[in-house]
């Protein structure tokens, strides 16, 4: 066979691989290359999908966070919490294939508890931020909901101003007694009288 015939035969045959022509067939085909999805943009195979969504909207009401922060947060947990799950079955996988390679099981252990360990510390990052934040969010709310210048403690602080007392309507009305004054002229008199007496 002659260098072009060759080439002829090839492009025949490679005419007749051209791969998934279905959509089906695109999908299984595009997860080839993925073994394990630890690292992927989504924390869910597409099978998974359903699943992964019902897990998420009960940790998303059990967390229950109100500022935009606290939502990436838990976001964050939930995904991270996903895939740790996921670790369990993905071990039990390498060894359904008795024929396979102990050599290459044991690197593939290895790998995935790398994973592990790196996902458990994101996750425990995470939740302590998240309940710090949660904790500095209600003090917040506790003091703003406190009467202007109380503390959570129920003090008074010295700070805030008091407005003055006021008199009663009684005393308003009444004018104010003035002391007696002195008469110099009855003194005089008085004792003009105590002198002739004596």
């Amino acid at each position: 066979m002659t260098r072009q015939e060759r080439r002829a035969v090839n492009r025949a045959n490679a005419k007749l691989s051209t791969g998934p022509a279905t959509a089906a067939g695109l999908e299984v085909s595009k997860m080839n290359a993925v073994t394990h999805g630890l690292t992927a943009a989504k924390p869910y195979l597409p099978t998974e999908q359903p699943f992964y969504e019902a897990f998420a909207a009960a940790q998303l009401q059990r967390l229950a966070p109100q500022t935009p922060i606290e939502r990436e947060l838990a976001d964050t947990i939930i995904d991270a919490t996903w895939r740790i799950r996921r670790i369990p079955s993905l071990e039990a996988r390498l060894f359904d294939d008795p024929e396979s390679d102990p050599h290459k099981v044991v690197r593939s252990l290895d790998t995935l508890s790398r994973h592990e360990l790196r996902l458990r510390k994101l996750l425990a990052a995470t939740t302590t931020e998240l309940q710090d934040r949660i904790a500095i969010r209600r003090n917040i709310q506790k003091q703003q909901a406190l009467p202007a210048g109380q503390n959570q403690n129920g003090f008074v602080s010295q700070n805030a101003v008091h407005a003055p007392i006021a008199a009663s309507p009684t005393e308003a009305s009444q004018p104010h007694s003035m002391p007696p004054t002195h008469d110099t002229e009855s003194d005089a008199a008085t004792m003009e009288t105590l002198s002739k007496a004596a």
